[in-house]
């Protein structure tokens, strides 16, 4: 009887974040759509297992429509006919399982369904161009034949791989000047150099040479070719299966990109410097039509309908140099130093986890007891989110902000393990919550599958603007259109906020230390910040004759960067899909409220 009544309420939830978020209504009226309630792209689930199903009725039931919205743990069939829809329901409701050991798949009629025809309609990046059939189908079958895969044992987890003039080296991404290879580019790959200077492009020859052999479900992960050790144009040629290369800004925009076979693609300006590309691991790729609009716009729609994938061979070449890279793209650059305003990735990396990371894992338990009540602005916030509704708390802490409701579903990431644990216990009986841990600088949670984010007291604590404006990107990313973010830093300016002890002295000198190579003020606490990077003291409470006392050997020193007035505001405004609603300091913190935009 109980679990009846914890499946009731389940549905009920599932129903109305349906409604609320897709404008899709749940129905007890046998029709045509069915919606599978726990099962969807999310999940893993693919068509195939619905053919399998289908087969297995042994009866002349059509192939339903299947639609699986990405990143949802749900998805849809179109039956031709509600007859057929009622016999799928019938035999496999509360009854199949999709994954052995799993939970039976659940399922109810829907009213309608939803128009997953994904539109792009943004340009391709700047400096991409596309040539297709650049090669025929002879010249194709000679470039597979020059390489023998059953003799090469240099393989990738994900792939396949070898080398020529150079080695890549993918724990740094970069080439050995000092260590050629023997092998060099083969003289059958002339012929490109030549075709090239016969369309306009006149780029010389190149002197490295990666070729990745990709079988089905094989991917690489989205990367940008470091900076400083190639030349400003890559070539990648596509040999075998067609294949989607996606491209992802900083800003948070995505551009898918078919690659036909026998089709070169060439990388320059921004594509080279300033965009990601990589291809998802995966059996299929969706089918992407060019249309072109009224007024002879061209755009992009992504449809339900997928390919199969088949084995794919790219041959990427490069051309080396050495010395800092001279570019004008600095967000991805790998040259950017302390005297343009930023520090290098590494080294910020590097930083974040002496003084951010392992600091937080030794005193979570200690913060944690310090942390009760979510801040008013943050209450004031979620108290819009409707029921049905998806909330992404990024850096959450122990919790404290995840509200005691059951009718939406509250998903708390968290980078530390220690917090990760408090966080557990403190939610542990809010019906729909969960918490995952998570990087927000790399949160592995699908695109768009939020309707609200908070991101409290976290960007702060990333040491470059590329990692602060990557942060936000990930907010970005991470909601759906129309949906809204509220993200919070410590301010600079503490005069207005109750942070500041009087009887402190304010302007005493602080003591300095140098960290990862660079040199960062150590901040004097209830006193008002001087500078805008600094270190900032924990006193880690131990317990000693019945007493907590702080001691000095357990001072910690977390990183922050202080925000300046509008400086928040500015960060969110380079990221184009997101509008910024209002800003407004409290208790002395800036906070932003950001749409995606529609």
């Amino acid at each position: 009887m109980e679990e009846d009544k914890k499946g009731e309420r389940k549905r009920k939830r599932f129903a109305a974040r349906l409604k609320s978020s897709k404008g899709i209504t749940c129905t007890e009226i046998y029709g045509p759509n069915i919606v599978l309630c726990n099962a969807g792209q999310a999940t893993g689930l693919e068509k195939e297992v619905i053919h399998k199903l289908i087969e297995l009725l042994h009866l002349d039931i059509g192939v339903p429509k299947y639609i699986a919205l990405k990143g949802e743990t749900h998805s849809f069939l179109i039956f031709k006919n509600t007859e057929d829809a009622t016999l799928f329901y019938k035999t496999y409701n509360n009854k199949a399982k999709i994954i052995e050991n799993g939970p039976p798949l659940h399922m109810s009629f829907v009213e309608n369904v939803p128009n997953n025809e994904i539109v792009n309609q943004h340009a391709n990046p700047k400096g991409l161009i596309l040539l297709d059939n650049f090669i025929n189908e002879e010249e194709e079958n000679d470039f597979i034949s020059l390489f023998d895969w059953a003799e090469m044992s240099n393989n990738l987890k994900n792939r396949q791989v070898k080398h020529y003039g150079y080695e890549f080296r993918y724990g740094s991404n970069d080439v050995d000047l000092n260590a050629p290879l023997l092998e060099k580019i083969p003289e059958q790959c002339d012929v490109l150099w030549k075709r090239l200077c016969e369309k306009g492009f006149d780029v010389g020859v190149p002197d490295q040479l990666t070729v990745n052999k990709y079988e089905p479900g094989q991917g690489i992960p989205c990367h940008v070719d470091k900076h400083s050790p190639f030349g400003g144009t890559i070539l990648s040629l596509s040999l075998g299966s067609p294949v989607v290369m996606d491209w992802k800004h900083h800003s948070g925009i995505q551009v898918p990109l078919k690659l036909q076979s026998r089709s070169l693609l060439i990388m320059q300006d921004e594509a080279r410097y300033d965009w990601q590309h990589g291809i998802q691991s995966r059996m299929w790729d969706p089918v992407i039509e060019n249309r072109i609009s009224d007024n002879t716009t061209p755009f992009q729609v992504i449809t339900h309908d997928t390919v199969p994938r088949q084995t794919r061979i790219s041959l990427t070449f490069r051309w080396t140099r050495s010395g800092p890279c001279q570019c004008v793209y600095k967000t991805l650059c790998d040259s950017v130093s302390k005297s343009n305003g930023d520090i290098k990735d590494d080294i910020a990396s590097n930083l974040e986890e002496l003084h951010v990371h392992q600091v937080y894992e030794q005193i979570a338990g200690h913060f944690s007891t310090t942390r009760h009540k979510p801040w008013p602005k943050v209450v004031e916030f979620m108290q819009q989110v409707p029921p049905g509704a998806v909330v992404l708390d990024l850096g959450c802490g122990n919790g404290k902000n995840i509200l005691r409701r059951n009718d939406i579903l509250q998903i708390a990431g968290e980078r530390s393990s220690g917090l990760l644990s408090e966080c557990k216990h403190h939610i542990q009986d809010i019906a729909g919550s969960d918490c995952v841990r998570l990087d927000v600088l790399h949160a592995g949670l699908k695109d768009e599958c939020s309707d609200f984010v908070i991101c409290v007291a976290v960007i702060h604590h990333f040491s470059s603007k590329a990692r602060r404006l990557q942060s936000i990107s990930t907010i970005a990313r991470l909601l759906r259109p129309g949906g809204r973010a509220l993200i919070t830093v410590w301010a600079k300016d503490q005069t207005k906020s109750n942070y500041l002890l009087k009887s402190k002295n304010q302007e005493s000198n602080q003591e300095v230390m140098s960290v990862a190579g660079i040199t960062l003020p150590v901040h004097e606490n209830r006193t008002q910040f001087k500078h805008n990077d600094l270190l900032v003291p924990w006193k880690l409470r131990i317990k000693t004759e019945n007493k907590l006392s702080p001691q000095p050997e357990n001072t910690l020193l977390r990183y922050y960067h202080v925000f300046e007035e509008g400086e928040l505001d500015s960060l969110c405004k380079e990221i184009p899909t997101i509008h910024v609603e209002n800003s407004f300091c409290e208790e002395g913190n800036w906070c932003v409220i950001c749409k995606k935009i529609q």
